[in-house]
């Protein structure tokens, strides 16, 4: 099938060429559309460092050219066929430093849809692209990527509708450091059917890659299926599968790789009360390597099995209840056993009130020639979140435990305790939303140790809405952490942070905006930070179709162990539209200080767009 392919790629060529050379009438050349693109860039970037006596300068320029253009149009009667063309050309020039590289990348795409207004299109297309790097520092590289197929869909009212996908790529590069020289052929075929009731679809799918170089070869098959019923008023049924197998083989017949996998599932819907959905996976897995000089080989076999099973109960929306099971098992060098059990349920008594609950089990084995090993786990939960509006005021709080039982062959059974309580109240205002929280969480984990965990967290926002342009938000948090094994002392660790945000449209297009933030630690060798920043930014229209925006922006930045920091930035932006021409250009500036170490950066852009 693809031999055929190859055959007609010169055809589809010499038909479309054909097309366009003719000579056609004038009222033809009306319908024929063409679009395209010029663009030229510049940039020039020059980075300089200084630490001490020591200096460094880098200066990267780079200028690029792009071109492309689209033509398409009809075959002497668009009823008949259309075709269209399209091609690229980049050529990049960057010198960085005392090196310079040259790249190429250009190329084509051809295709002609015959029967385009009819139930059966058929499109053939081939494209070609190459990319050419020449440089001063390493070997010059070239890699040109050719492809050809055809798609074709058929669309019939009574019958599914039917899409063929052939398609051949072949890669070629020269890089002496990663040559390639790789054909990959793919072909798909796809079923669809859409009815008021059900809904069908199937596809396979073939897949083969040869490597000439390394003599390598690899081939994939795969077949996927999805249905859908309404059975009856209330039933509805959702199933799928697929199967998908892949082999490979590298270097002269010595490793050898197989692999197949196998999904089914189906789901039963009760609308809109009950939802059962039942799940498998199987996969095989198979290898065949050599491994020793003497030309033994090593035979490697897994197989892996997963399932699982869910059961949802919706019978009233103030009510949700999920039933989980999950089973996997894999045969390998090392067994696993696998099995999963979860329950999770949420009430919804009053408004804004929600109680939940969860269960869940765990088994897991494994066993191998050398180990053997087993582990249980069991984990219960409970908790309840309440949110009472009243006015302009929002209470909110809630509380969860959690306990959970640990059993481990080989090593140390235990325990552990989790629970975790808060309540926050949220206050708008008409031009303000001030907000207030604590949070509350221990955790005890008892095995071979016991390790506790507290930690309280407190916090306190302000967010302003615009006064006439200004905004302003403000947040303060205290963290209380306290830890400790065994019967040894509490060790403890407190963190401050504040952070706050100024914005003041000014006038029309000027902003300013400021900040100020620190992060103070309890433990001396925490690194505690202070920072402030002030930001002012213009936009405005000094004409028609002219753009121009500029910024500048400071920062400072204090630490308790490092040296502190300094950050300066600008940046300016310019757009001018002529029509279909759109001149840009950018110059950015930035000077960062830290300690004895100062860094500078300039940056020019420059860009020419034309589109046809």
């Amino acid at each position: 099938m693809f031999h055929l392919i190859k055959k007609t790629k010169r055809i589809v060529i010499v038909i479309i060429i054909i097309s366009v050379l003719l000579p056609l009438k004038k009222s033809y050349a009306q319908i024929f559309s063409w679009s395209g693109m010029i663009e030229l860039s510049f940039r020039d970037r020059i980075e300089k460092g200084k630490a001490g006596d020591y200096e460094t300068k880098s200066d990267q320029k780079t200028f690029q050219q792009r071109y492309f253009l689209n033509v398409g149009g009809p075959i002497f009667d668009p009823r008949i066929a259309i075709f269209s063309i399209g091609t690229t050309f980049t050529h990049t020039w960057e010198d960085l430093n005392d090196a310079n590289s040259r790249t190429k990348d250009y190329g084509y795409n051809i295709s002609t849809t015959f029967f385009p207004q009819r139930y059966f299109p058929l499109t053939l297309y081939t494209n070609r692209f190459v990319s050419d790097t020449d440089s001063s520092i390493f070997a010059s590289r070239k890699t040109t990527t050719t492809g050809y197929g055809l798609r074709w869909p058929l669309m019939l009212r009574s019958l599914p509708t039917i899409r063929l996908l052939m398609e051949q790529t072949e890669t070629v590069a020269d890089d002496p450091q990663q040559r390639k020289d790789e054909r990959k052929r793919e072909a798909s075929l796809e079923l669809n059917k859409v009815t008021s009731a059900s809904v069908f679809f199937t596809r396979y799918r073939y897949e083969n890659l040869l490597d000439k170089i390394g003599n390598s070869a690899s081939d994939a098959h795969g077949v996927d299926m999805n249905y859908g019923s309404q059975l009856t008023s209330i039933l509805h049924l959702r199933s799928f599968g697929s199967y998908y197998t892949t082999g490979s083989r590298d270097g002269a017949d010595t490793d050898i790789t197989l692999r197949d996998n196998v999904d089914t599932g189906v789901g039963f819907y009760f609308h809109p009360a009950v939802y059962l959905d039942l799940t498998t996976d199987y996969n095989f897995y198979y290898t065949f390597d050599e491994t020793y000089p003497a030309g033994e080989r090593l035979r490697t076999l897994s197989r892996r099995h997963l399932s699982s099973t869910s059961l949802y109960f919706h019978p009233d929306p103030r009510l949700d209840a999920r039933l989980g099971y999950y089973y996997g098992k894999t045969l390998s060098i090392t067994d696993i056993d696998n099995h999963q059990t979860t329950f999770n349920i949420l009430g919804k008594p009053l408004t804004g009130l929600n109680l939940m609950g969860n269960a869940s089990y765990l088994y897991n084995k494994n066993a191998s020639e050398a180990y053997h090993s087993k582990s249980k786990a069991q984990n219960y939960g409970t908790g309840f979140s309440y949110t009472l509006p009243i006015r302009n005021i929002t209470f909110n709080t809630g509380y969860s435990f959690n306990y959970g039982i640990i059993s481990v062959d080989p090593g140390d059974d235990g325990h552990n305790t989790s629970h975790s309580a808060g309540a926050g109240i949220a206050y708008n205002l008409s031009i303000a939303l001030i907000t207030a929280d604590y949070q509350f969480s221990s955790i005890r984990e008892s095995r071979a140790d016991i390790e506790d965990r507290d930690e309280h967290r407190y916090k306190l926002g302000l967010a302003s809405y615009y006064i006439r342009g200004l905004a302003a938000i403000a947040n303060l948090e205290y963290d209380n952490l306290r830890q400790r094994k065994n019967d040894e002392p509490w060790t403890k660790n407190d963190l401050i942070i504040f952070g706050s945000r100024v914005d003041y449209n000014i006038w029309r297009g000027l902003f300013f905006s400021g900040g100020y933030s620190f992060n103070e630690y309890s433990n001396p060798a925490s690194n505690d930070s202070e920072s402030v920043y002030a930001e002012g930014r213009i936009v405005f229209f000094p004409i028609s179709n002219l753009f121009a925006t500029v910024k500048i922006r400071e920062e400072w930045i204090w630490y308790s162990l490092d040296p502190n920091k300094n950050t300066l930035l600008g940046e300016a932006r310019l757009d001018y539209r002529i029509r279909k021409l759109l001149l840009s250009a950018e110059y950015s500036y930035s000077l960062e200080t830290q300690g004895a170490m100062e860094t500078t950066k300039n940056t020019v852009f420059f860009k020419i767009t034309r589109v046809f």
